[in-house]
């Protein structure tokens, strides 16, 4: 499958090491965590952490795909006694890296990486019990095209969750988005509508949908 060309954020993503460590060290630090989703996004980021928990909380011999993963974040939600495999994909080598250091901080040893395009997903259809992209969507340059990937890749009956940054929450976090884009820090960011149309147009199930400030956390799954 033919995915969409690098995007100059996604060139950055990948090249710019500085970022990519220091992005992943705030989001994986709860109080600056906090902090920063207060200012920039207007949002309580105690919120992303219980969400991402709840995603991951799965049966043993459950599979769940994170992607993009950036250095994941979602294995913080992730119970070690549990026997769940989870697969990051991502397309900064530096962010698997940083998902291989936490896996063996945090004993996680049924955790797999792939160099990927969100895109363009290189696993067979229908293979996941769960897909989960946190923070992550607003960073790729088709994330109507990843969308539908994440719909291709979970199984029937599979759900579908995350959290991606939206516009028209306040002219504050519009300005940071704005800055935020200018950076090429983010890629794609559009209000909430549009990016319902994603999963719409995927195919996908709505099971539930909550906005915190200029973050949409959402819940989708495939029909069986």
């Amino acid at each position: 499958m033919v995915g969409t060309a690098p995007s100059t954020v996604s060139q950055n993503w990948v090249t710019n090491g500085r970022l990519a460590k220091s992005w992943d060290r705030g989001v994986k630090s709860r109080p600056v965590a906090l902090v920063y989703g207060a200012v920039v996004f207007a949002t309580d980021n105690r919120k992303m952490y219980r969400h991402m928990a709840a995603s991951v909380a799965l049966p043993d011999g459950a599979t769940v795909l994170d992607v993009p993963s950036g250095g994941g974040v979602v294995l913080l939600g992730l119970d070690p006694a549990r026997d769940v495999a989870y697969t990051a994909a991502d397309i900064s080598p530096i962010m698997l890296e940083r998902v291989r250091a936490e896996a063996g901080k945090r004993g996680l040893r049924n955790v797999r990486t792939q160099e990927a395009d969100a895109g363009a997903l290189p696993f067979e259809d229908g293979v996941f019990d769960a897909v989960v992209s946190y923070s992550g969507l607003h960073c790729v340059p088709d994330p109507a095209a990843a969308v539908r990937e994440m719909a291709r890749v979970v199984k029937p009956g599979g759900t579908v969750r995350g959290s991606v940054v939206v516009r028209k929450a306040g002219f504050v976090t519009d300005r940071f988005i704005d800055l935020w884009v200018k950076l090429n820090i983010l890629d794609v960011v559009t209000p909430v509508s549009e990016v319902l149309r994603w999963f719409d147009d995927a195919g996908l199930v709505k099971v539930r949908t909550e906005t915190s400030g200029a973050v949409l956390y959402f819940e989708y799954t495939r029909a069986v």
